[in-house]
């Protein structure tokens, strides 16, 4: 266990409710600390799921804080509508639309670390000890989560624009995802190691990627909605168009120490590293080839390659990339776990993701129950 991330702590962060921000920034920290838990665990350097969510929630907060996002919609306002007042940009219907996408990718934020949050808590304190790794030991941390299929919520917005949200399904997935996690525990094969890893780690993002279905949809469908029949003409539709776009951009972007990935373009290597890591550039495992032919990665994307992708891939361009990864469409399930799936095979061993995501200061105000000043 790493700086006191308990399944409590996990439930008093997600409990924040009427301090968004500084939830999302708790929740980035403590993505963080289980990462650092994680790793002690494993060892090997095969780190878990936790590593990517560190990077996700971080790139989260720049739409719950609104701030950047408004930035982005004015930016591309002037170049799209030079014409129209840049006040417009910043008016009530459009700070109502980035309000929504704001709550929209905050209530998947939240649901997300309410449940993987909690599961890898429990897993790194329960397992801190060699001697307790035990399936009885397991058995009660799998125990905390529900039979049955993953399942996204049913989101609907109440009168005053709060978001609403009734849970489907069950939690199997993450279920499997813990027993694959402790078999690496007890693993000694390197490569073995690393294929069971990446198991649970893309089981994982099955899982709260199909959860996260409505909050991403919605937070790209809001600024349509939202702007419809409150600014009048073409403006409205230039407007609601020009917000959808910026939330898409941003969405698709991905900061990572030393890297931005742009997740509408094929994935490359971690700079100055191959695109696949030791162990992974073959899958064997069966349940693992099993999982990449669903999600139509590995030999399966391969296959589907068209001839621009094969002559890219044979001359080299631009160095090694996961050719016919890149997403078309983020709020389509498939597309962004074909993206996300080959996201975590390249960098499951990258050591650069364990970077902390804030600076000691910025740490410091969080524990205070302070939002910190400047750019985080």
């Amino acid at each position: 266990m790493v700086d006191g991330i308990t399944p409590e702590r996990v439930r008093e962060i997600v409990a924040m409710a009427d301090q968004p921000v500084l939830r999302n920034l708790l929740i980035t920290r403590g993505y963080h600390r289980l990462t650092l838990a994680m790793a002690q665990l494993l060892g090997q350097g095969d780190f878990a799921w936790p590593i990517f969510a560190v990077w996700a929630s971080k790139q989260a907060g720049q739409f719950i804080r609104e701030e950047e996002l408004g930035a982005g919609v004015s930016a591309i306002l002037a170049a799209r509508l030079p014409g129209l007042p840049v006040g417009v940009a910043v008016g009530a219907p459009v700070r109502r639309a980035l309000a929504q996408v704001a709550r929209h990718v905050g209530g998947g934020n939240t649901i997300v670390f309410a449940e993987l949050g909690e599961a890898f808590a429990a897993f790194s304190a329960a397992f801190a000890e060699p001697a307790a790794r035990t399936e009885e030991r397991l058995a009660d941390v799998v125990g905390r989560f529900s039979e049955g299929p993953s399942l996204p919520d049913v989101v609907t917005l109440a009168a005053d624009g709060a978001l609403e949200r009734q849970p489907q399904g069950g939690q199997t997935m993450l279920r499997e995802a813990l027993h694959y996690y402790f078999m690496a525990l007890h693993e000694r094969s390197p490569a073995i190691r690393a294929e069971l890893v990446l198991l649970a780690n893309g089981l994982c993002g099955l899982h709260e990627q199909t959860r996260l279905q409505p909050y991403i949809a919605g937070a790209l469908s809001a600024p349509l909605t939202d702007l419809q029949g409150v600014v009048e003409g073409p403006v409205a539709a230039a407007l609601g168009v020009v917000v959808r776009r910026a939330a898409t951009e941003l969405m698709m972007t991905m900061a990572l120490p030393g890297q931005v990935l742009r997740l509408g373009f094929d994935l490359p290597a971690p700079p100055g590293q191959p695109l696949w890591p030791d162990g992974l550039a073959r899958l064997e495992h069966p349940r693992l080839v099993q999982l990449t032919e669903e999600l139509g990665a590995y030999e399966a994307r391969e296959r589907r390659l068209g001839l621009a992708d094969r002559v890219e891939d044979w001359l080299g361009f631009g160095g090694p990339e996961a050719q016919g990864s890149g997403a078309d469409d983020w709020s389509q399930l498939g597309d962004r776990m074909r993206y996300i799936f080959e996201y975590f095979r390249s960098r499951q061993r990258d050591a650069s993701l364990l970077a902390p995501p804030f600076s000691a200061a910025q740490e410091q105000d969080m524990l205070a129950g302070r939002v910190p000043a400047g750019p985080l």
